[in-house]
């Protein structure tokens, strides 16, 4: 049976974000975005979190779960969950993606991070759009850092991202500000795509958030400061707790203050209860989530947290005085991403090889007397869920409403 389908009314979102929440926050703000601005749209992501959605999604968006797969170093992964070779995985996660692509004929495709997807399992489907002539629009959204240009030009030149980009991609959406990281210059970008990209400031969640009086009630406390520790996905974010609690032992009565811990839903279970247990007597809480992480961080006098692209963002949205302990690896973005943000006094930061409770408490204690003597930092521009949502529209829009005939039994066929 043949059936009628407006090619602008379909979005689709491919992210990989195994053991974190940044690629899937991020999506789910612009997914949401999109829908607010365009209810007549519907939106399908495809992810292999875990967790996934997590994040509550708006009407008319779906997701699909890819077999995880785990990044081990630039530009190499292993499978995730399943006991089978990794090149099994790939090729499974591969046709579901280009079948994906030919089922739904969007009218967008937005490919967060990895032009190629993770191990250039993206490809067979941007070939597939080409060769069935879909009228699709691909556009890239890339965050501000992606790992020390050297490594990712170099990963990018042997895996042929470039001639992907040039090839397949109507579009590059930065999701930061050249002047805090000139990302399209830095991975060479620019000169791969001319006119083609575009800066859209920070994509940072611009939702309400709750009184701070509310989230205090809800945690049970009075009026002491609250110090409020986040860990991301928090996979590798026990050392940074442990620290968190060990300096708020040596703090003591100096200094009246609540810590509230948000472990992230990848903090191993091990290692959460040790914390809880550790904690227990201390008058510090440990969650495993939160609700709406976003208040939690408006009602908090200080942030401790790791340098995640969403939780740096929301602590500039919230200006809040900022702890930062940058993870040290697989890849160099968090400590790129802290020590350009701490150049600029927007953020204070400790180097992982630095971290001791000592250390963290003394920071601490200077956070809660008070803002800097020096004048407030200049943001960057945070409107970026706004101006990236804005080009995919217009993006969209170059497709009129022009209806595209699919015959069902014909979608499936080999491109």
């Amino acid at each position: 049976m043949t059936r009628s389908v407006t090619a602008g009314g379909r979005v689709l979102m491919y992210s990989q974000d195994s053991l974190g929440l940044g690629h899937l926050r991020r999506l789910t703000n612009l997914a949401n975005s999109l829908i607010a601005q365009r209810p007549d749209l519907s939106v399908l992501l495809v992810v292999d979190s875990p967790v996934a959605p997590f994040f509550e999604l708006g009407p008319n968006i779906d997701f699909v779960k890819l077999p995880t797969v785990i990044k081990v170093g630039a530009g190499v992964f292993r499978a995730g969950k399943m006991s089978i070779d990794y090149d099994q995985v790939l090729a499974l996660r591969s046709s579901m993606l280009r079948e994906i692509v030919l089922r739904l004929a969007p009218g967008l495709l937005l490919v967060d991070h990895m032009p190629g997807g993770a191990n250039r399992e993206l490809l067979p489907a941007l070939q597939a759009i080409g060769r069935r002539g879909l009228p699709t629009r691909v556009v890239l959204g890339l965050r501000d850092i992606i790992d020390r240009p050297a490594v990712t030009c170099e990963v990018w030149q042997r895996e042929g991202v470039y001639e992907t980009m040039q090839r397949h991609y109507h579009r590059v959406l930065i999701y930061g500000a050249p002047e805090i990281f000139a990302t399209a210059e830095e991975y060479r970008i620019a000169a791969a795509m001319g006119d083609r990209v575009r800066y859209c400031g920070y994509v940072c969640n611009m939702g309400a958030v709750e009184e701070p009086r509310r989230v205090r009630d809800g945690l049970g406390l009075g009026d002491e400061p609250i110090v409020a520790v986040m860990a991301g996905g928090g996979a590798d974010g026990s050392a940074l707790m442990q620290n968190c609690l060990q300096a708020a032992r040596l703090l003591g009565t100096r200094r009246s203050f609540a810590m509230v811990m948000v472990t992230g839903p990848f903090m191993p279970e091990q290692e959460r209860r040790a914390l809880r247990d550790s904690a227990r007597g201390h008058g510090v809480q440990v969650r495993t989530s939160v609700g709406d992480t976003l208040s939690h961080i408006h009602a908090a006098d200080v942030v401790v947290s790791m340098a995640g692209y969403n939780t740096m963002s929301e602590i500039l949205r919230l200006a809040r005085r900022a702890i930062i302990v940058p993870r040290p690896g697989p890849s160099a973005e968090q400590t790129m991403r802290a020590g350009l943000f701490a150049e600029r006094g927007l953020v204070d930061v400790i180097e992982p090889t630095k971290l001791d409770p000592a250390t963290l408490a003394q920071a601490i204690e200077q956070a809660l007397a008070g803002p800097r003597a020096s004048s407030p930092p200049r943001l960057p521009a945070l409107d970026g869920v706004a101006n990236a949502t804005a080009t995919l529209l217009d993006e969209l829009a170059t497709l009129g409403d022009v209806p595209h005939q699919h015959q069902d039994q014909n979608r499936a066929r080999p491109a």
